[in-house]
């Protein structure tokens, strides 16, 4: 089984992409529009990590990040603290005292926030057909996927003949 993981964000586009991408990844995505319903959630569902935007409706993302870590049952969640508005305010201290555990700037960079993910929730080996076999982080290279895919449609293509 994999991580759990929560996104908390206002901007829906910018959450669905999200969840879109980790669900690709094989994670099991959660998602809230705000910080109350996020905070629900996540006591509903205790993930491994909440993504979780600084501006928020309800409760503010830094207030939300606290109150996470303050809960005896969510306290292990790891939480990370995305924004769009408080560029390059975020420093190491800032981090700590709101007991953050990563902080990334809007727009993400995936590959990442990804290879973060992988490296704090290790995924187990799961068996897959060698079609089925998911990218990591360090294979997301344009010209690889662009094989990949080729091969794949030549394969659907001769199981047609």
């Amino acid at each position: 089984m994999t991580a759990g993981i929560l996104i908390v964000d206002d901007d829906r586009v910018a959450a669905s992409m999200l969840e879109k991408l980790l669900i690709k990844q094989g994670y099991q995505v959660f998602k809230a529009g705000d910080g109350a319903t996020g905070y629900e959630l996540a006591r509903q569902h205790k993930p491994a990590l909440v993504i979780c935007d600084m501006l928020l409706p309800k409760i503010h993302g830094i207030d939300l990040c606290k109150k996470i870590k303050e809960d005896p049952e969510l306290k292990n969640a790891k939480v990370i603290l995305i924004t769009a508005v408080y560029k390059r305010a975020a420093t190491e201290s800032d981090l700590k005292s709101w007991g953050a555990d990563g902080y990334f700037e809007k727009p993400i960079n995936t590959q990442r926030l990804l290879a973060w993910i992988e490296n704090h929730f290790p995924k187990q080996p799961q068996a897959q057909p060698e079609d089925k076999k998911r990218l990591s982080s360090k294979q997301l290279d344009v010209d690889e996927i662009m094989s990949q895919l080729e091969a794949l449609v030549d394969k659907d293509l001769n199981k047609k003949k």
